[in-house]
C-alpha cells in the first residue's frame, strides 16, 4: 500500500507538472520579475526557453521527491497529518519550479505561499502531536484537517491583503515551527532535529552567498549555489519530518 500511495502522488505531481509547462507554452502569464538592482532573481541569468532559470528550477523538484516519500509513510499520527505535510512539501517543490521557470510575479508570490503554508502543516502537526501526548483520550476529537483549513484561509489572507507582512509573517513562522519542533524531539530522535538543523543552516548560508549580487553568485555558472540550497533545505525538512513520525509504529 505504501508503494501505491507513492506512486499516485508522483502521478499526481507528474500531472501537475505537466500542465503548467504546457500552459506555459505559449508564454508564460503574467508580468515578468523585473531585474534587481543587485542583480538578477536568485543570481542564475534568465534564459529564453521555457524553463527561465533550469537550475534553480529543476533543484527544486527535490522538494516533490521528499514529499512523494513521506505520501507512503504511516508512521505519524494520522492520515490527514501524513497526507498534508507531504502535499505541502511537494506543493513548495512544483510552486519553486514555476517560479523560477516562469519569473512572473504570480509564479513567484506562489513559492512565497507554499513555504508559509508548508510551515503552518509542520507547526500543526506538532501541536497535533503534543495534544495527543497530553490528552490521547481525547485525540479523536481534533480535526486537524479543519484546523488546518482554517490556518491555512488565515495565512493567504494576510499574504495576499497585506503583502508587506509576508516577510514578517515568514519570520513568525519559522520560529514557532523550529520552537515547537524542538519541544516534540525525543532523546531518541534529537538526532534528527540536530542534522535537520544544520543542513537547514548550510542550506540558509549557500542561499546567502548565491543570492543576487552576493559573493559568490556567478549568474552564467552552470552550477548555482540556489540549487544547492534547495538541496540542502529540503534535505533538512526530510531530516527534521523524523521527530514528526510516531513513536509506538
Amino acid at each position: 500500500m505504501p508503494h501505491r500511495e507513492r506512486l499516485f502522488a508522483l502521478a499526481l505531481a507528474g500531472a501537475a507538472l505537466t500542465a503548467g509547462l504546457i500552459a506555459g507554452v505559449g508564454g508564460w502569464p503574467g508580468s515578468a520579475t523585473p531585474t534587481l538592482l543587485v542583480g538578477f532573481p536568485d543570481c542564475e541569468a534568465p534564459g529564453a526557453g521555457l524553463v527561465a532559470q533550469p537550475t534553480a528550477a529543476w533543484t527544486s523538484l527535490v522538494f516533490v521527491a521528499a514529499g512523494v516519500w513521506i505520501a507512503g509513510d504511516r508512521r505519524l499520527v494520522s492520515a490527514p497529518v501524513r497526507l498534508l505535510v507531504a502535499s505541502t512539501i511537494a506543493a513548495v517543490g512544483l510552486a519553486s519550479f514555476f517560479g523560477h521557470a516562469a519569473l512572473t510575479d504570480w509564479a513567484r508570490q506562489l513559492d512565497s505561499l507554499a513555504i508559509k503554508l508548508m510551515l503552518v502543516t509542520f507547526i500543526l502537526a506538532a501541536l497535533s502531536r503534543l495534544r495527543s501526548r497530553e490528552e490521547p483520550a481525547s485525540s479523536a476529537g481534533w480535526s486537524f484537517s479543519a484546523v488546518w483549513a482554517g490556518a491555512a484561509a488565515a495565512t493567504l489572507t494576510v499574504e495576499l491583503l497585506w503583502p508587506a507582512a509576508g516577510e514578517p509573517l515568514l519570520a513568525a513562522l519559522v520560529l514557532a515551527a523550529l520552537t515547537l519542533a524542538t519541544l516534540i524531539a525525543t532523546p531518541e530522535n534529537r538526532r534528527w532535529l540536530l542534522l535537520g538543523l544544520a543542513l537547514l543552516g548550510a542550506a540558509v548560508a549557500a542561499w546567502w552567498l548565491g543570492r543576487g549580487n552576493g559573493p559568490l553568485c556567478a549568474p552564467w555558472a552552470l552550477f548555482q549555489l540556489h540549487g544547492l540550497w534547495h538541496i540542502l533545505a529540503a534535505a533538512g525538512i526530510a531530516s527534521v519530518y523524523q521527530i514528526y513520525r510516531s513513536e509506538t509504529t
